[in-house]
């Protein structure tokens, strides 16, 4: 056989084996059928709660020039925990704060109790970090309880968890684009999809005080709006959400891994 019929030969049985390849990679999915499998998962229908310590234990970030430490103002508090500072000024909450000893180093203790919450909505927190708790369920702690606590104290900080109550749900919007393997831009292994999608927040009854755009939490202190958007516990109820989500095949069906909320999207909190 001459080198010239080799080549054909080659390129014949190359252009055969196609199609069997492209069997094993993933297949196209609708823009609707992708929208179905992530606003029907648990993960979307899953509310955003507000979490709320049953005490705070730290040494004070300020001191008076006297040398002597005072109660925490609310636009202290709400550095601390701007949850508790909200729901302190709607008077769901009473907190009760006691101080050991004078200047800045003083600790301070405070012990919050439920006094206007329904109990059939007040259920018990749970550590993010504790055993048992998957990819999905780290992603939202994330985006509802920061880890960091240096803005409130200089030298120690003690949560006690507590209770968390649901203040309001997702809206499903669009999805805004599919990417594949294909996509030179995105690092997509084959038999996955990435799912972009956009929602909006919806609160609750209870989440009211929690929507940027209510006039209750326009009434709170500058200081307060501000520490709930920089800690993620207001719903920013104004602007469009854009999130990701991950597909991947099982057999000929595709199921929903995980979704990132605003990892890398920007979102307004």
């Amino acid at each position: 056989m001459s080198a010239a019929s080799r080549r054909r030969c080659l390129t014949i049985s190359a252009l055969a084996a196609l199609p069997l390849a492209s069997g094993c990679l993933s297949k196209p999915i609708t823009k609707a059928d992708a929208g179905a499998l992530v606003h029907g998962s648990a993960a979307f229908a899953r509310p955003k709660f507000a979490h709320i310590p049953r005490q705070l234990t730290f040494q004070s970030y300020w001191s008076s020039e006297y040398g002597t430490e005072g109660i925490l103002s609310i636009d202290e508090l709400s550095k601390v925990d701007p949850t508790v500072a909200i729901l302190k000024l709607t008077r769901a909450i009473s907190v009760s704060e006691s101080i050991f000893g004078p200047g800045r180093g003083a600790m301070h203790l405070l012990v919050i109790n439920p006094v206007a919450i329904d109990s059939a909505s007040l259920l018990a927190d749970e550590d993010a970090r504790a055993l048992g708790v998957d990819q999905q369920e780290m992603i939202d702690a994330q985006e509802e309880r920061p880890q960091n606590y240096s803005m409130a104290s200089y030298n120690h900080f003690k949560r006690e968890i507590g209770w968390r109550v649901p203040i309001g749900t997702r809206q499903f919007l669009q999805v805004d684009q599919i990417h594949n393997w294909r996509d030179a831009n995105e690092q997509i292994p084959v038999n996955e999809l990435a799912v972009d999608f956009s929602w909006r927040w919806v609160p609750n009854d209870f989440g009211d005080a929690f929507d940027s755009n209510s006039e209750t939490f326009r009434s709170f202190p500058d200081k307060v709006q501000e520490s709930a958007g920089a800690w993620g516990v207001r719903m920013n109820t104004e602007g469009v959400m854009h999130s990701r989500a991950y597909l991947f095949r099982d057999k000929a069906q595709w199921q929903l891994r995980l979704i990132q909320w605003s990892v890398g999207r920007g979102n307004p909190r």
